[in-house]
Order: C-alpha cells, then sequence, then structure tokens
C-alpha cells in the first residue's frame, strides 16, 4: 500500500462526503446540534449523512453548502470551493503507510462494533417473534 501523494485533500478519492461535511462544519465552528437545528433536521439524520450512512436530498445539500459557506460541487466530490487542507502535518504528503493501516483498523474495529450490535438486535427481534408465535 503507497501512501497518498499529490492529490487533492477533499477529493472523492482520499475523503468521502460524510467527512467533507463534518469538516465543513468543524471549520464554520457549528456543532452537529446547531446545523440541524438550522436544517431543521434531527440530529441523527446529521450524523448519518457525516458517518456515510444517509445522504441528504438536493435541497438539503443546496442549503448545507450555503450554510457552511462551501459549493455542493466541493461537499460532493471535493471539487470547487471547500475549506483549506490541514496543516502540513496532516497534508497528504505525510500520510504514510502506518497512519492508513490505522485508520483502517480502527474503522474496522469500530464496523464489528456495529456488526456485534446489529447480532444482538436481531437476536432479541427473533426471540419476540418466536414468543408470539408461540402464543
Amino acid at each position: 500500500m503507497e501512501a497518498i501523494e499529490n492529490c487533492d485533500y477533499y477529493s472523492d478519492e482520499v475523503s468521502t462526503l460524510g467527512e467533507r461535511i463534518s469538516v465543513a462544519r468543524e471549520h464554520a465552528g457549528v456543532s452537529q446540534d446547531e446545523l440541524a437545528r438550522t436544517l431543521a433536521i434531527k440530529s441523527e439524520m446529521l450524523d448519518n449523512w457525516e458517518n456515510d450512512t444517509a445522504e441528504p436530498r438536493a435541497n438539503r445539500m443546496t442549503l448545507l453548502a450555503g450554510i457552511l459557506g462551501v459549493s455542493a460541487g466541493w461537499l460532493l466530490y471535493g471539487i470547487g470551493e471547500g475549506v483549506p487542507a490541514p496543516d502540513d502535518a496532516e497534508a497528504p504528503e505525510s500520510v504514510t503507510d502506518a497512519r492508513i493501516a490505522e485508520k483502517l483498523l480502527t474503522e474496522m474495529r469500530e464496523t464489528q462494533e456495529m456488526q456485534e450490535k446489529i447480532a444482538r438486535r436481531m437476536a432479541r427481534i427473533e426471540d419476540a417473534l418466536m414468543a408470539l408465535k408461540a402464543a
């Protein structure tokens, strides 16, 4: 695995829509709750957008871009008016294979935890259905 070199820090190849929403929100100095209230949505929905488990509709995307001071194209694809890349310490040139592997391991562990929660929930649902069937 090679380190990422000479690329646009927030392009589709490097970051996701959710990451760009989160970065733009933080750059604007707005909390998730504040932004959710401004967009007239639940905080959970914004959290889903930032975690890439859901995507905003076109009208919300446009509103979101305006509130955060970035272009909708930047949010969607990392192209156009956006936020500046982090300091040199975080620039793509300093992204090493070890840092990429660390991030991937963290994401894998988080995914495993989510799978375990889902498995427990499915087991509870199955138990409830079996109890209903037996009644």
